[in-house]
């Protein structure tokens, strides 16, 4: 077994791998450096350790594998003999690779039993969610919310508005809701302020698209946007080249993007030139008084050699 299939199995191994904010009592971390987002390990494998956006395909999904046999070991030890955390995790499973319907069966029995355990509700949550009962889904993970705020680095809230507007207006562009009319001031905009902090805000969007991305492939509108937006938020608060690659994969996710997808690259292209076009005007700027100075110096230096070699003659 070659490392690659090695990580694939271990990441189907790790919780919240597969499904949006299942929550499991024992989670994986977010690629931080410094307390920052790795932004090289989003999108790209780097020495063979499994990009953090990766879509689990069925066929990857083997019977054989580690999550499967997990599995196994609790059904034989029984569901009824399970504590509650054993159980909802077994549900967790259940979620993710086997029968919906029965996870969402034990995790509404664990719910009237612990109707305040923050797994339980957002995970049955996220089953109704799943089940395509949006209504129930948002009720349940607003209450989520309110009992965790933290959980998974604070970003529930995006969770939320996600079943917000596929309830409601279904515009996407309002879930993170930067404000960007035109993107071309906005990105020059030096007064502007995040709805939160830029890295808490990557993290917190990170966050949420590895949940989806996992079992959600392309095309999807919803996706395409956050990745926008994420996208967006790199470009004003990193660098422009930083931004382009997720500028590419929101296209990728959402054919309705790609005219705003390119819109934005050609404005970042033309920043850019404008940035590097005031860099060498403005060193141009500082370097021509630094020439007059050291002209000035050196005339000086010419005219005091001059007077202690007149002066030497003389005698």
């Amino acid at each position: 077994m070659n490392r690659i299939k090695l990580l694939l199995i271990i990441a189907l191994l790790l919780p919240g791998t597969l499904l949006a904010c299942i929550n499991e009592y024992y989670r994986a971390e977010l690629p931080l450096s410094g307390g920052k987002l790795d932004l090289s390990v989003l999108l790209y494998s780097k020495e063979d350790v499994l990009p953090y956006w990766k879509h689990y395909i069925p066929d990857e999904m083997v019977v054989d594998n580690p999550l499967a046999k997990r599995k196994d070991s609790l059904q034989k030890i029984g569901l009824n003999k399970l504590d509650y955390k054993s159980l909802s995790d077994y549900a967790a499973i259940e979620l993710r690779i086997g029968d919906r319907k029965k996870a969402v069966e034990i995790l509404e029995k664990l719910y009237t039993q612990y109707p305040n355990e923050y797994n339980i509700v957002a995970n049955l949550g996220t089953g109704y969610e799943l089940a395509g009962n949006d209504a129930k889904a948002l009720e349940l993970l607003r209450k989520a919310v309110a009992i965790n705020p933290r959980s998974h680095y604070g970003s529930e809230w995006i969770h939320v508005r996600i079943l917000e507007q596929k309830i409601g207006a279904k515009k996407y562009d309002q879930i993170i809701n930067l404000g960007i009319k035109d993107f071309s001031q906005w990105i020059i905009d030096k007064n502007y302020v995040f709805p939160q902090p830029a890295d808490s805000l990557k993290i917190q969007i990170a966050y949420q698209l590895h949940e989806r991305i996992a079992f959600i492939a392309p095309p999807d509108d919803i996706i395409g946007q956050l990745v926008l937006d994420f996208a967006d938020v790199v470009a004003k608060s990193e660098s422009y080249d930083a931004a382009i690659p997720f500028y590419e994969y929101a296209g990728h996710y959402s054919a309705s993007l790609q005219k705003v997808v390119e819109d934005r690259k050609v404005v970042l292209k033309s920043e850019k030139k404008e940035i590097v076009k005031n860099f060498r005007w403005a060193s141009v700027v500082w370097a021509l008084p630094l020439i007059v100075f050291f002209m000035i110096l050196f005339s000086w230096l010419r005219t005091i050699r001059r007077q202690k070699s007149e002066g030497g003659d003389k005698r």
